[in-house]
Order: C-alpha cells, then sequence, then structure tokens
C-alpha cells in the first residue's frame, strides 16, 4: 500500500520529495540553525543531500511512507518537509511505529507553517494511517518545535536521555481522537 499524501492547505503543497528538491533541500538543511536542536550536522556538500533524499525516497519504495516536502503556494519553493517516517528497530523502548517529524529553513519559521503542516499530515493520519501507531519527540528546550507538537494533538508520555548524545528529550504520544 501506498501512504504518500498530496496535501494542499491554505498556504502550503504537500507532497513526495523528488530528487528535484535537492538544491532547495541542501539550502535548507546546511543552516545551522536548523540544526540546533537536532543530533545530526548541517550538511555540506549536494551529495550528502542526495544521499539524504535517496534515504527517504528508500522509505517510499519500502513501506510506501515517508517524509514529504512542503511547499510554499506563494513562491513554489520548498521550504522543508514533515510528516512520518517509519521506525523498525526499537527506539525508547518502541519499535514498528510512525515517527512524526518536520524541518522548515530558517525563513520560513514562525509563519505558522509547521502548525499548518502538521494538522494536514495528521488529518491524513486520522484518515489513512490509523492502524500504525504514530510517536514524535524533540529536543526538552526546543519550545517551537514542542508548542507545534502539542497544538496538534500530540501529548507527552516520557522523558528519556537521548542515546549517544546526552540530550534531554521528550516522547509524545498522538491523541488519535484529537480535533485537528
Amino acid at each position: 500500500m501506498k501512504y504518500l499524501p498530496f496535501l494542499e492547505t491554505e498556504r502550503l503543497i504537500i507532497r513526495p520529495i523528488t530528487l528535484e528538491d535537492t538544491f532547495e533541500f541542501f539550502e535548507m538543511d546546511s543552516q545551522p540553525e536548523v540544526h540546533t536542536y537536532l543530533r545530526d550536522k548541517p550538511l555540506k556538500s549536494i551529495d550528502e543531500a542526495i544521499n539524504l533524499l535517496n534515504s527517504i525516497r528508500l522509505q517510499y519504495s519500502k513501506f510506501g511512507i515517508g517524509r514529504v516536502a512542503v511547499i510554499e503556494k506563494s513562491t513554489f519553493k520548498f521550504i522543508g518537509w514533515t510528516g512520518f517516517k517509519f521506525i523498525e528497530e526499537s527506539y525508547n523502548n518502541h519499535s514498528k511505529y510512525l515517527d512524526f517529524g518536520y524541518r522548515l529553513k530558517k525563513e520560513a519559521w514562525d509563519k505558522g507553517y509547521a502548525t499548518e503542516a502538521a494538522r494536514a499530515c495528521l488529518m491524513y493520519y486520522n484518515e489513512a494511517l490509523k492502524q500504525f501507531n504514530i510517536h514524535a519527540m524533540t529536543h526538552q528546550m526546543n519550545e517551537a518545535s514542542r508548542n507545534v507538537l502539542e497544538k496538534v494533538g500530540f501529548e507527552i508520555s516520557d522523558e528519556f536521555i537521548l542515546e549517544d548524545t546526552n540530550t534531554k528529550c521528550f516522547w509524545y504520544d498522538f491523541k488519535k481522537d484529537s480535533r485537528l
């Protein structure tokens, strides 16, 4: 089954990522500010961006699901990604679940885009993906990300230390009956 959404909101188009997104993906993921609360480092080359895009596209073919592009309607520019990633291995004592996440260029911050994209994806989840458990996590200091998750129906269910980083994180469960 394929669970790759083509969604549209008032200001955004949400669609599968393609290799045509490489340069804008690299632009976003090379910004140090984007990585403030992430364990990975900013990209340094287009080849790294291509490798990441290929790993996302591998999720598409392997599981029929993966992170999707967030496109600003007014400019048709790639401003980030959102959506689901199927996690097979055990993580914080959970396995075989959908990880929900998002990442936007710093120029797209503070405009409500992350919340708008998250709501669209989670409405899609409620329609097509309820058979999967869904979780999210964020650095405890990342207030902006925590606010988005909590606005769209996630609740903190655990605190944990991220392996190999000594980073304190919150683990979130999605309230499947939440009103979006």
